[in-house]
């Protein structure tokens, strides 16, 4: 999460991936838990238009990449 989105929250510890393993966001095996924490945090809505705009990998405002690409917005070099 970039630190652009960060400053919208005053408390860092209520956005979860600020306090968890980033692998958790970006490892298939952990989806269900990273959507679940996603759902949690006030900025689950600017996170998703973030990793949309930008084509992120990964799971961010409990959409995961391939989420994003059957919405139309694949991360750069996507491949179904």
């Amino acid at each position: 999460m970039t630190q652009q989105v960060l400053d919208r929250v005053s408390v860092e510890d209520a956005v979860p991936c600020r306090t968890t393993d980033p692998e958790v966001f970006h490892s298939k095996e952990y989806e269900t838990v990273a959507k679940s924490l996603c759902r949690t945090c006030e900025l689950l809505k600017a996170c998703r238009s973030y990793a949309r705009e930008r084509r992120e990998w990964g799971t961010w405002g409990a959409e995961t990449s391939a989420e994003r690409s059957d919405a139309g917005f694949s991360p750069v070099h996507w491949t179904s």
